[in-house]
């Protein structure tokens, strides 16, 4: 079947023009993600295909194509590489991977956007291996664990889209982003910790390694836990989720055993998992989700692909829908028609007011070649583009980790970005720090034993660029400041519960300034509506709900949930192209729009080939461990001093395990390359750092309170430049004045009586001085 170029597609990106030379993974989701949101996406092949169309998603036998292929190339023209030439002309953007075919292109040209592996390893479990991500992805015991799927290509694609779309914003001519860089940011919390110690002038002080890890203190209970009829992961991040899970357990007196108050609970965790082992295999795992919605405390279901499909929270948001390819006919839900032929893959990357998109795809057949190209073909509209992020105005009304770092990729644009935080209930990652055990100069006039809010590694990381400003919502002074700074913005970012604009009233003065062309993305983790909206959002819940958790640990094992927070990191960069997507919409028909993104459904996305695998052939992804799909052999082994993972496509000799035990990792690497399979130590972010590696991707600035520290650079380049800004993070309350002057026109005594409301300018509470014994409030923490 012909299908005619720039037709048939709707959505924000309707228009542009995205002609993919890229093949695998990375490049090829780019490509995906601007097709879902209306851009005409021609696929050109090499000869004999996209080796993508033969990529496992484990060792078991499967339908041709790939699901990794049908998942990647729904919704695109697949096409030859006979009209290269014309198709350089027609297109406004050029997804390449590297590709010799493209060759060097005169400026004044489409954007290329380049995504490669870099210089570095060309697997994905030896790309792990080598980013530092392998060293904090572990078992109990250290053993590293691989991550499912092609993480580190998709999170690639994902930046390589926001790349397309900041460089059509900037004019630029090339953008280039490489799954090393990508993969960083997936665990850019224990990155941000290394980073501020070893700059630090103190990289070897266990206490300062201690102070900087921050929020990744460990907590309990969590992980995965096994019930009635799968797995579920239990949340106990905030202080109410610990009295609350006690009390869906029956056992109100918990949080006040001496063994289980907070300073004990994760010495004593086995003690405890004994104590609530069989209340959990008494119930299944609706049971025990239904149950920790309705009494508020954070708690996710391990779902697996095959649970996906069927689940009733992502039937009523529309994430799924029918892609037409050649195979059997899609495995039947309640809204698959019977003896349809084709899989079942996400359709849209998050929900807006205006529907992009219908609720069918369909991945065509390779044919055709220069009839497709008609450069002097006319448009029906200008290329989409957004405009010119230099100045945009962005607010951001966020927690932890999504939503900064969405706004963290604007700031990089030259976005002018502010966060509005309020002193009574301040960030979480802003973790609080004694001045005398900081190591820094304590300001004349402060009490070095109190407080600061201003020192955090994993805050002053996603935060970089941003001005800051206290606010109180939840004074109506407070709320009216608001509204009037949203009122001037282009751009909101909510990164807080799906209801905290209705508790505060908000929502309704905020649509009227969407329709006045205020941009809103909400990021909630399982979205803004749907049965499971009120589920909190927290990394560890994520993964179970996104499909991860099904996917990760050892073969052996039914689930397991990694420490890394990895979900708020792909939620960040998607909140990032939907925010420049829908930017690029509003500059054409003016009006704004509210965007519903779920960082569940951002995380299926990067492992949507399983969903294609279940309903395609319905079973599940095999868990994989720390094999490579398709290869001879593979894994990780342990070595006298560290662990070497290692991938041989070539059927080489069999090595000893027993024996890699007893050699260093530089004598066992160089024994498997010898042998003819890839192999790469397990390095941390210590090693690299020390080894020159990941030089080229920290930044140093200066902070007014802790100095000079390195920090993780953001993602990608537009034409040889990073997305970086000089500012630091900001101090609590530093900007609020100086915002309110600028972008208000506020005189200085009306900003004084704000602060004398308490509506504007609040800063956290220094805590008590604490008592010696016990009590309830160690056993709630």
């Amino acid at each position: 079947m012909r299908h005619t170029a720039d037709t048939g597609t709707t959505g924000p990106l309707r228009e542009l023009r995205v002609f993919e030379l890229a093949t695998g993974v990375a490049g090829p989701f780019a490509g995906r993600l601007l097709a879902m949101l209306g851009a005409t996406v021609v696929k050109a092949e090499p000869p004999g295909g996209d080796p993508a169309r033969e990529l496992p998603v484990d060792d078991l036998p499967f339908e041709r194509p790939s699901p990794v292929f049908v998942h990647l190339n729904a919704g695109k023209r697949l096409v030859t590489r006979r009209g290269l030439a014309a198709a350089l002309r027609w297109a406004d953007v050029v997804l390449d991977d590297g590709s010799p075919a493209l060759g060097e292109q005169p400026p004044g040209g489409p954007l290329i956007v380049t995504v490669t592996p870099g210089s570095g390893p060309t697997e994905e479990l030896l790309v792990q291996a080598a980013s530092g991500l392998l060293a904090v992805s572990a078992d109990e015991s250290g053993h590293p664990l691989r991550f499912p799927g092609w993480q580190s290509q998709y999170l690639a694609g994902a930046y390589a889209a926001a790349l397309v779309l900041a460089g059509l914003a900037a004019h630029a001519g090339r953008a280039e982003v490489t799954w090393d860089e990508a993969l960083l940011s997936a665990f850019e919390s224990h990155v941000a910790a290394d980073l501020y110690t070893l700059t630090s002038g103190r990289g070897d002080d266990p206490e300062e390694r201690r102070r900087n890890a921050g929020r990744l203190a460990r907590t309990y209970p969590s992980g995965v836990f096994a019930c009635a009829d799968g797995h579920v992961i239990p949340g106990t991040v905030r202080a109410q989720d610990w009295i609350r899970q006690c009390e869906v357990y029956g056992r109100p007196e918990l949080p006040y055993d001496p063994r289980f108050v907070f300073a004990r609970r994760w010495a004593n965790r086995e003690l405890l998992a004994e104590e609530l082992r069989p209340w959990y295999l008494a119930r299944s795992r609706r049971e025990i989700f239904a149950a920790a919605l309705r009494s508020g405390w954070a708690a996710g279901m391990v779902l697996t692909a095959g649970d996906a499909l069927a689940d009733p929270h992502l039937r009523e948001r529309g994430f799924l829908g029918l892609v037409r390819c050649p195979g059997p006919p899609a495995t039947p839900s309640q809204d698959t028609a019977p003896g349809a032929t084709g899989a079942r893959v996400a359709v849209r990357p998050w929900r807006g007011r205006r529907p992009n998109l219908g609720t069918e795809t369909w991945l065509s057949t390779m044919d055709g070649d220069g009839e497709w190209f008609d450069p002097d073909r006319p448009r029906s509209a200008p290329t989409p583009r957004p405009p010119a992020l230099a100045g945009l105005r962005v607010a951001e009304l966020t927690l932890a980790w999504a939503g900064p770092l969405a706004g963290r990729f604007l700031a990089g644009l030259g976005a002018d970005v502010v966060r509005v935080e309020v002193g009574d209930r301040p960030d979480g990652w802003r973790t609080r720090h004694r001045w005398r055990e900081l190591g820094v100069p304590v300001p004349d006039g402060v009490d070095p034993d109190a407080c600061t809010w201003d020192a955090s590694a994993q805050f002053n990381s996603l935060n970089r660029g941003k001005r800051g400003i206290s606010v109180d919502l939840a004074t109506p002074e407070g709320a009216e400041v608001f509204l009037g700074l949203t009122g001037v913005a282009d751009v909101l970012i909510v990164n807080l519960s799906s209801d905290a604009l209705d508790r505060r009233g908000l929502t309704r003065r905020l649509l009227e300034q969407v329709d006045r062309g205020l941009v809103v993305i909400t990021m909630p983790a399982l979205g803004s509506t749907g049965p499971y909206r009120d589920m909190a959002g927290y990394g560890m819940l994520t993964e179970g709900m996104g499909g991860f958790a099904a996917r990760y640990g050892h073969p052996c094992e039914h689930a397991r949930a990694s420490s890394t927070y990895y979900p708020d990191a792909v939620a960040g960069v998607h909140g990032t192209v939907a925010v420049l997507a829908t930017l690029a919409g509003r500059a054409r028909h003016g009006r704004g729009d509210w965007i519903d993104l779920s960082q569940q459904e951002t995380l299926w996305l990067h492992l949507g080939e399983g969903l294609v695998l279940a309903s395609r052939e319905g079973r599940e992804p095999a868990r994989s461990g720390n094999t490579e799909p398709g290869a001879t052999r593979s894994g990780i082994l342990a070595a006298a001093d560290g662990h070497v993972a290692f991938v041989d496509r070539h059927g080489g000799p069999p090595g000893d395990p027993g024996d890699a035990a007893r050699r260093s990792v530089a004598e066992v690497v160089a024994s498997l390359r010898a042998a003819g399979a890839a192999a790469e130590p397990v390095r941390s972010v210590r090693d690299r750092h020390a080894d020159g590696t990941l030089r080229q991707w920290v930044a140093e600035l200066d902070h007014p309170v802790v100095g000079r520290r390195g920090y993780l650079a953001v993602p990608g380049r537009l034409d040889g430049r990073r997305l970086t800004s000089p500012l630091p993070a900001p101090l609590f309350d530093q900007h609020t004045d100086q915002v309110l002057t600028e972008w208000l026109g506020l005189p200085a005594d009306r900003i004084a009586a704000l602060r004398a409301a308490r509506a504007v300018g609040t800063s956290p509470r220094q805590p008590h001085r604490r008592r010696s014994g016990g009590g309830s409030a160690a056993a709630a923490g």
